[in-house]
Order: structure tokens, then C-alpha cells, then sequence
């Protein structure tokens, strides 16, 4: 803002200045040789009259005569009633400002002056034009500076103050600046600050709430499960048990997983072999709903992939990933995994009829479902959980339907 006020005005008073300097100067420049042609004439008239006497008076006329009246610095030329030709005075150069005047029709007289004259006055009018002109300039590129100033400050505080919105026990409240306008949007902006940290405290009350009332369920629930492990008969009721018992710890687990994120108190994912936390979730979790749906689960390789993305956070994205291309995909599933540079890369490829046409760019946008393509909250969350740990998902193929997450390599 400040660069462009005083371009800005730099050229508001460049042009004010060619457009009133340039003529002032013209006007100035003339008005110099009408100054200098009106001295010739008069010098001229003043000789024609001096010579008309001694003519009068039979005295005869001379070049001493015509030296005589010449002006200091100016040269005569007389034209007798004869037709004598005189000139006498000063050399005013090869092109000489020159004035004529005539005495009884009988004799002429014509004044010469030199051009520099002319030239010297018009050379200072011009400078007094070009010194007024840097000094308008300057004069208003130094009330733009100040005012760019006053203006750029109150902005840049503002700015300020809009970098800690939402911050924590921090109140934006800036203080008036005197421009109405920029003492609305401060307004403004404190009162939006005052309803984001309102919205911010009724989350991070119902996520604390919702997350301890889970929990005190949940360890009920858990109790229980151990006391029918206790009590179970058979080896299958105690299968049984204990994987209620998994499924109540991966749920605890979940909780705890998503409140860190939220809070911002997970700690940087450390190196996994993802590969196999991949598919020992798969193995426990997937492989037998494929198998009663019919279809067939694979995932390649077993081990080997390692990548910087916490366990919790690659089994929620698996679960999201395979559950989509249960619902919503048909055929083989195959979930592959590699690794390259940088990079370690986790695709979910199913056989179904993909995504329609025009859909593919809303799947991760949140509320979006169809009964066709899926999408909703699911991909919206597991795409958010991996772009937390410096990833990204995305749909990579349409038809058929191919999402790929890639996360840092370890």
C-alpha cells in the first residue's frame, strides 16, 4: 500500500507539473521576446527620431552619427531617403534579433540585438520552471510518504492483530485509529474473535465432555467383558472374549488418538514398518467381513514398508479405506503398499463400477454421501488424519475406484 501511494502520487504531481510547468514556461518564453522585440523598437524609434533631426538640420548622417545613437550592445541599420545603406554599433552576431521603425516614410531605422540576451533570460526562466517543478515533486512524494504512514501503520497493527484470532487467553481488541473505516474492521474483527473463541470453548468443552463420558462407559463395558472371559466354558467362548476385549481397547484407543489430534498434543509420528501394522489390522479386522461378503482381501507385501505415521492412524485409514470399498465397490481388494524416495505410498483398489462422473471431486468434502460412491464424513476424516502427519489421500483412479495415501517414508 505504501509503494503504490507514493506511485501514485509521484505521478499525480508528475503530470500536474507537465501539464501546468510546460506551458509557464512556453508562456514565459515568449513573453521574453516581446519584452526584447518592444526594447529593439524603441531603441529604433528613439534613433529614426535623433537622425530625422540631424537630417532636418542639414547636418550629414554618418556611420560616426549612426554609432553614436546606437544603444550599448545593439547595432543600427539605417536606410536613407537616398538609399544609403549605414549600419554602425556593436556585433550582435550571424542571427540578431532585429525591430524597424520609420521616420516621415523618408527614413528607416532598424535595431539589432543579439540573441543571447533572449536566450540567457529564457535558460533562467526555464531553470526557476524545472527547480519549482522538483520542488512541487518532492513536496508531494514527502506528504504521501507521511500519509502512506498513517495509513500503513494502523493496517499493519490490524494485521497483526488478525495473526492471533483465535489464540488462547490473547483478546484482539484494537485500539482506534482515528480512520473510520479502519476502526469499523477492527471493530469487526474483535467481534469475530470474541464468537470464534466462543465456538473454539464450546468444541474443546464437548470434546472433553464427550470423551470423558465415553470413557467411564467403556471401562464399565470392559469390566464386564473380563468377567465373561472368567466365566467362558469353552475355548471359543474365550476366543470370543478376548477379542471384545481387543475391540474395546482399539475403541479407548481411538478416543484417545482422535483428542490428542484435536488438542494438538500428539506427539511426531515415529518410524513404523506400516506395512505390517497394515496387515496384521487387516488380518484381525477385514479379512473375515470380505470373506462373508464373498470377496477376496489381499494385501502385498506383509512387511518391508515403513513409514512416519502412528499405528492408530494407519488403522483408522485402513478402516475407512476398506470399509468404502465394502459398502460401495464389488470384486477383489487388493491393498498394496511400496515405498520410493521420499515417499511411502498405501493404495485401496477394489473391482466395482467406481465413481460416476462428477463426483470424484467432492468425495472429501464433509456431509457429501451418496448411495452410489460413498464418501460423507469417512474420507473426509481419514484424509485430515493423514495430511495432520504431513500426508495426503486422494482418489487416484476413478474407474475403478483407487485411493492412494501417501505419507513420508521412513
Amino acid at each position: 500500500m505504501r509503494r503504490r501511494l507514493l506511485v501514485s502520487t509521484g505521478l499525480i504531481a508528475v503530470v500536474a507539473v507537465l501539464v501546468l510547468g510546460v506551458p509557464l514556461g512556453v508562456v514565459g518564453t515568449n513573453l521574453l521576446r516581446q519584452r526584447a522585440e518592444s526594447r529593439l523598437e524603441r531603441e529604433a524609434d528613439a534613433a529614426a527620431v535623433a537622425l530625422g533631426r540631424r537630417l532636418g538640420d542639414g547636418r550629414p548622417v554618418d556611420a560616426a552619427a549612426v554609432a553614436a545613437d546606437a544603444p550599448a550592445g545593439d547595432r543600427l541599420a539605417v536606410v536613407l531617403p537616398d538609399g544609403r545603406r549605414i549600419v554602425a554599433g556593436a556585433d550582435v552576431g550571424a542571427h540578431p534579433l532585429r525591430a524597424s521603425a520609420a521616420r516621415a516614410g523618408t527614413l528607416r531605422v532598424t535595431a539589432l540585438g543579439p540573441a543571447s540576451q533572449r536566450s540567457d533570460d529564457v535558460g533562467g526562466v526555464w531553470l526557476a520552471v524545472i527547480v519549482l517543478s522538483l520542488l512541487a515533486v518532492g513536496t508531494a512524494v514527502g506528504l504521501a510518504l507521511l500519509q502512506a504512514r498513517r495509513l500503513a501503520a494502523p493496517m499493519e497493527r490490524l494485521a497483526a492483530h488478525v495473526g492471533r484470532v483465535a489464540e488462547p487467553e490473547v483478546s484482539v481488541d484494537p485500539a482506534p485509529t482515528g480512520i473510520a473505516e479502519l476502526d469499523a474492521i477492527g471493530a469487526a474483527l474483535a467481534d469475530a474473535d470474541r464468537r470464534v473463541d466462543e465456538v473454539l470453548r464450546r468444541e474443546r468443552e464437548f470434546s472433553a465432555n464427550a470423551s470423558h463420558q465415553l470413557r467411564t462407559p467403556l471401562t464399565g463395558l470392559r469390566m464386564r467383558l473380563e468377567e465373561l472371559r472368567a466365566l467362558a466354558a469353552t475355548p471359543a467362548a474365550e476366543a470370543e472374549a478376548d477379542a471384545a476385549l481387543a475391540q474395546a481397547d482399539r475403541l479407548m484407543a481411538t478416543i484417545e488418538h482422535l483428542e490428542a489430534l484435536a488438542r494438538g498434543r500428539e506427539a511426531p509420528a515415529a518410524a513404523e514398518d506400516l506395512a505390517g501394522v497394515v496387515a496384521a489390522h487387516v488380518a484381525t479386522e477385514w479379512a473375515a467381513r470380505f470373506t462373508e461378503a464373498g470377496r477376496r482381501l489381499e494385501v502385498a507385501p506383509a512387511v518391508g514398508v515403513a513409514a512416519r505415521l502412528t499405528p492408530e492412524t494407519a488403522r483408522q485409514l485402513v478402516d475407512v479405506l476398506l470399509d468404502n470399498a465394502l459398502r460401495h465397490g464389488a470384486g477383489a481388494t487388493a491393498v498394496t503398499l511400496e515405498s520410493s524416495g521420499r515417499w511411502a505410498r498405501l493404495r485401496v483398489r477394489d473391482d466395482g463400477a467406481g465413481v460416476a462422473p462428477g463426483r470424484a471431486d467432492r468425495l472429501f468434502e464433509r456431509g457429501f454421501s451418496s448411495s452410489q460412491n460413498g464418501g460423507g464424513v469417512g474420507l473426509a476424516v481419514a484424509r485430515e488424519l493423514v495430511r495432520r502427519e504431513g500426508g495426503d489421500l486422494r482418489l487416484v483412479a476413478a474407474r475403478p475406484a483407487c485411493f492412494e495415501a501417501v505419507v513420508p517414508a521412513a
